[in-house]
């Protein structure tokens, strides 16, 4: 058996046989345990049956393959693929993403871990699919009572769902059954935690499902709410985000509402930024500089940029200005981390104070990755 490394693909030899791949689990348990930075990162495990989606997902969110390409590059997953996600110190975990019909071994439900259950909405009916679920989700709590389960009822973009009561529908069809299955396996459907999802990978409720799953991977949030309330109440703004740049999720928002078409404006504009500034922006200091081995001048690490193909740095910003009177304004607080509000032009005037107190902002999350300085 062969074991790859940090963005793990099992060879073609190792199928999906249970045996095979039960094997390939105790080995990459087993991996984590000589490293112990791994072995500290969430879990997020990627099961449902095959076609479901769970791999065009992570594609699409992760390595920013487009959705129409998933249609025709991507085969069936053969094997346990597991990937690190390490964009910023504030959002790292891992991704486990298993093939179709395959729901784990116990070891994997252990430590912080959240379980993703991607179903294909538009294959009905869903009776065995969800009483494998079930048997998953009992499991599960059993060996983990503090495991977070979320349900991603994906491809709701066909014929079948072109309103969104028949989306809704659904959903609270499926969840009814997994009320009964629960029930009838002798576990209790309030002690366990099951968020539902409607998700499609061509519009923006994949982002949208995977930011809540994501936040609940981070300790600090509550931390990180309260300085952007702080924030957002301070500088009389509309609405305020944390997005991870590189894949575009919103880590954490202040406690007003979310609403998605805010979101996809603040989304969008970070396109905007990255593709600008892949263009017209100046680029490393250091272009040929790697972090792993190239001699760099003390204290001139700033100029490095984490990931080479993008142009986003420290010094990262952005004002655009929509015709109904707000302003978007995207400003880098930290390594792929940039946070991006909405407020209206009159509150904008005063932009020495808004930088300010985002760069008090800044401090604050520097000191809550490194608290010992």
């Amino acid at each position: 058996l062969h074991l790859a490394s940090n963005n793990d693909h099992y060879d073609d030899d190792v199928r999906t046989s249970s045996g095979a791949l039960s094997e390939i689990m105790q080995y990459a348990v087993a991996n984590e345990a000589i490293d112990p930075k791994l072995a500290a990162l969430p879990r997020l495990l990627l099961m449902g049956p095959r076609r479901g989606g769970k791999t065009s997902i992570q594609r699409v969110i992760f390595s920013k393959m487009s959705p129409h390409e998933t249609l025709f590059r991507l085969e069936a997953t053969q094997g346990l693929e597991r990937t690190v996600v390490d964009h910023t110190p504030l959002c790292r975990f891992t991704i486990w993403d298993f093939p179709g019909d395959y729901y784990g071994d116990v070891e994997v439900f252990c430590g912080i871990t959240s379980l993703i259950f991607v179903m294909d909405a538009q294959d009905e009916p869903y009776d065995h699919v969800l009483q494998s679920f079930t048997n998953a989700v009992t499991r599960a709590f059993r060996v983990n009572p503090q495991i977070t389960i979320e349900v991603f009822i994906n491809k709701v973009d066909g014929e079948l769902f072109l309103s969104d009561e028949s989306k809704y529908d659904c959903r609270r069809d499926i969840m009814a059954q997994v009320t009964d299955e629960l029930q009838e396996a002798g576990v209790r459907p309030e002690a366990v935690s099951i968020r539902y999802h409607l998700t499609s990978i061509y519009d923006h409720s994949i982002y949208e499902a995977l930011s809540r799953v994501v936040q609940r991977l981070i300790p600090q949030l509550p931390t990180l709410e309260n300085l952007l309330n702080v924030l957002v109440s301070t500088c009389s703004m509309e609405k305020a985000y944390l997005f991870d740049v590189v894949s575009k999720l919103y880590v954490s928002t202040d406690s007003s509402p979310v609403d998605m078409q805010s979101v996809e404006l603040c989304s969008d504009m970070i396109d905007v930024v990255l593709d600008v500034s892949g263009i017209y922006g100046l680029g490393p200091k250091y272009p040929d500089a790697d972090l792993q081995g190239a001699i760099i001048p003390p204290g001139d690490t700033d100029n490095i940029l984490i990931d080479p193909d993008s142009a986003y740095d420290k010094d990262s910003a952005s004002v655009i200005r929509l015709s109904n009177g707000m302003v978007l304004y995207l400003k880098e607080v930290d390594t792929m981390l940039a946070f991006v509000c909405i407020t209206r032009s009159e509150n904008f005037r005063k932009k020495g104070l808004i930088n300010y107190n985002i760069g008090r902002l800044k401090k604050a999350l520097q000191s809550l990755v490194n608290p010992e300085n």
